[in-house]
C-alpha cells in the first residue's frame, strides 16, 4: 500500500506592517467585549480572554511568543481599570477569569518550546546572529 502526501493549500501569513494596526483592532474588541453585560460571568471572560490570546498567536505568528501575553496582560489591566472610572470596584473574580484566559492560550506554546529545550534543540550562538552580520 503506498501512502499519497497530503497537501494542504499555502496559507499566507499576514505582512508584518500590518500587525500593529491588527494588534490594536484585535485588542479593542476584546477590551469592548469585555465590558459588555453579556461577559460578567467567569466562564464568558475566560473564553473571551482564550479566544482573543489564541487569535492573536494565529493571526500573526512572526510575533515573539512572550509578546502577546505582556499585551493580553494590559488588556486585562485595561479591561479591569475601566469600570472603576464609573465608580465600580474591580472584581477579583473578572481578572482571575481574564488571567486564566490568557494563561490558558499562551501555556501550550510555552510547553512546546520546553520541550524543544529538553529535546536539545538549543542555538549556542543565538537566533538572530546570522541578521546581526549584514554588512
Amino acid at each position: 500500500m503506498s501512502v499519497q502526501p497530503i497537501s494542504l493549500p499555502a496559507i499566507v501569513p499576514l505582512r508584518r506592517p500590518y500587525y500593529l494596526p491588527l494588534a490594536l483592532l484585535l485588542g479593542a474588541a476584546v477590551l469592548a467585549l469585555s465590558l459588555a453585560p453579556f461577559t460578567d460571568g467567569f466562564f464568558p471572560r475566560l473564553l473571551l480572554f482564550y479566544a482573543g490570546t489564541s487569535l492573536a498567536y494565529g493571526l500573526m505568528p512572526f510575533v515573539r511568543r512572550g509578546d502577546v501575553p505582556l499585551v493580553a496582560a494590559w488588556v486585562v489591566l485595561l479591561a479591569e481599570l475601566s469600570p472603576c472610572i464609573a465608580g465600580e470596584l474591580m472584581s477579583p473574580e473578572k481578572v482571575a477569569a481574564d488571567a486564566l484566559g490568557v494563561l490558558m492560550a499562551a501555556a501550550p506554546i510555552y510547553v512546546a518550546r520546553l520541550r524543544q529545550v529538553l529535546q536539545g534543540d538549543t542555538r549556542p550562538t543565538g537566533r538572530r546572529a546570522s541578521e546581526i552580520k549584514r554588512v
